[in-house]
């Protein structure tokens, strides 16, 4: 018997910090903890990720990747009152919920 893992990929993408109103993200923020890249792209479709950042090499060219970036991280947190989890690249916050 075959057991198939379902994806999660529950959050898209809603808002960055440039758009979004800043109290809305310092609260998120203070509101997050710090993830993995794992544990990020469980819950978020790689598809909408890779639209998000077209600059990382999703081809395995030898490239850059997103999960090798340092200046990334990966938080899950409430953003108006709704769970999500963000990306913070280069000190910009980018929210799915």
């Amino acid at each position: 018997m075959k057991i198939y893992r379902i994806a999660q990929h529950t959050y898209h993408y809603h808002t960055n910090c440039i758009s979004a109103r800043g109290n809305d993200i310092s609260d998120m923020v203070d509101s997050s903890r710090e993830i993995g890249y794992n544990t990020f792209i469980k819950n978020v479709d790689i598809e909408e990720i890779k639209e998000a950042f077209p600059q990382y090499d999703w081809d395995r060219r030898g490239g850059l990747k997103l999960k090798d970036d340092w200046a990334v991280r990966y938080y899950k947190g409430i953003y108006r009152g709704q769970p999500c989890v963000y990306i913070d690249h280069s000190a910009i916050e980018y929210v799915f919920i």
